[in-house]
């Protein structure tokens, strides 16, 4: 007889992938009303969700940036709870501080050498009107 049950632990994973995705996203968001920061929105594309703000100073931007990993790595101190939720979180977390093309990891970088630039010239580097963050 056939049997749905080998499809669980794929819509399970998809489920707590989502959660980790929307928890991740939530801590982009709550750093930058933190700063005062305005959210333009928040958008789904082909890498996942994403957060469109504007634009900070570089520390405010690195604020923000590390603030979707950190969420998730903070949420492993629930692992008692639920380890589906864990290792969800411990992927999407890592994952996002890989320095790969539009990661939060690669913004934190770029933002790290803007500062570093912008101290060693003794002035604030310039920056755009918008910034799009989060875990793509």
């Amino acid at each position: 007889m056939f049997s749905l049950a080998w499809f669980q632990p794929f819509f399970e994973g998809l489920f707590f992938g989502v959660v980790a995705m929307l928890l991740h996203e939530s801590g982009h968001i709550a750093a930058a009303l933190l700063l005062g920061i305005r959210v333009k929105s928040v958008r789904l594309g082909w890498k996942g969700l994403y957060t469109v703000r504007e634009m900070g100073t570089p520390a405010e931007n690195l604020f923000i940036s590390l603030a979707g990993p950190c969420t998730n790595l903070l949420l492993l101190l629930l692992w008692r709870f639920s380890q589906d939720l864990f290792l969800a979180n411990l992927c999407y977390g890592v994952v996002n501080l890989l320095p790969i093309q539009a990661s939060d990891g690669e913004r934190v970088l770029r933002l790290l050498k803007q500062m570093r630039s912008a101290k060693a010239a003794g002035a604030d580097a310039p920056h755009a009107d918008t910034l799009s963050s989060g875990g793509r």
